[in-house]
């Protein structure tokens, strides 16, 4: 193990909603509801802890009552908070589950959208650190001009994977240059990395995903029930790393399992490929249950990876 896991991806709370189909514009529906709990950052956070990294939360909570209860549940996966409490209360977000596990998600603000770059400047980071930040967070004009501003100041003995997110549209073109030039792990599914590489052409012609990023970095595109896309570099050809059989339950956070694994990975030394192979096997396993959590355990993964399937882990 080399470094820790630092992640900037603001946790909020989620509140789910089991729906029969999506509403048409004016119209009511009926939702089934789950126990509220912490969803975003979160996530990501104590997936990569329960794989036996440390992980830290760079993203600022608040005095509020839903930050109480996260920061408590933080503590309990394991997960470090480094940047000061603010004044005030984390967001919430609203899931529209439908039956086929596709999952709609209305989010409000909190203290989470006002990151601090004095706070962030102030993290000490040691060579093998990984950064993430996932551009979920750069939907608001203040915090993607600080995180994509410190983002781009990180010094090159830190490792920075860049998460692309559903929200993909809201964040300003201008940003991307920044954060792209900068990472070295680029991670996105198959609707995000058509609507960036459409956002790019449009705003200068011609230009694409890998045209922004070094030439040395690494490209994983996600493609979920055939697995991952990956390009090592710019001069490689993208090569398919499959996908395990699972079954389809819940589409929540399985994105985020997915990148988590991936960076958990990477921090023990294993290379990008290997990385894909054991995340592609994590987020099997968070397709195959209702909620991301729980997070899927180092042994339900190397089972997964040994049999081939999820199936597997119903004698455990």
């Amino acid at each position: 193990m080399t470094g820790r896991f630092i992640s900037t991806h603001s946790v909020v709370l989620v509140l789910p909603m089991h729906i029969s189909h999506s509403p048409v514009r004016g119209a009511s529906i009926h939702a089934d509801a789950s126990s509220s709990r912490p969803g975003g950052g979160f996530t990501t956070l104590s997936a990569v802890a329960a794989l036996g990294i440390p992980a830290a939360l760079a993203s600022p909570l608040g005095t509020g009552p839903n930050s109480f209860t996260v920061r408590r549940q933080l503590v309990e996966a394991g997960v470090e908070v480094l940047i000061p409490e603010l004044v005030g209360d984390i967001g919430v977000a609203m899931q529209l589950i439908e039956p086929d596990g596709s999952m709609t998600s209305i989010v409000t603000s909190g203290v989470e959208s006002e990151p601090s770059r004095t706070a962030l400047d102030s993290l000490v980071l040691t060579p093998g650190d990984l950064i993430h930040i996932a551009a979920s967070d750069l939907t608001n004009p203040h915090s993607a001009k600080v995180l994509a501003g410190w983002a781009a100041a990180l010094p090159s003995s830190v490792t920075l994977v860049v998460a692309v997110s559903p929200a993909v549209e809201q964040v300003p073109v201008e940003l991307w240059r920044q954060l792209l030039h900068r990472a070295d792990v680029v991670t996105m599914n198959v609707r995000e990395s058509n609507t960036l590489a459409s956002i790019l052409d449009s705003f200068e012609p011609g230009t694409g995903v890998r045209h922004l990023m070094r030439p040395e970095a690494a490209l994983v595109r996600r493609t979920g029930a055939s697995g991952c896309e990956l390009q090592r570099t710019q001069t490689d050809e993208p090569v398919m790393i499959p996908a395990y059989k699972t079954h389809v339950v819940d589409t929540a956070g399985v994105g985020d399992t997915h990148i988590a694994t991936m960076c958990a990975t990477l921090i023990t030394g294993k290379d990008v490929a290997e990385a894909c192979r054991i995340a592609n096997a994590a987020a099997a396993i968070a397709l195959s249950h209702e909620s991301a959590l729980p997070v899927p355990s180092r042994e339900q993964i190397d089972i997964v990876m040994e049999t081939g399937t999820v199936e597997s882990l119903a004698a455990l």
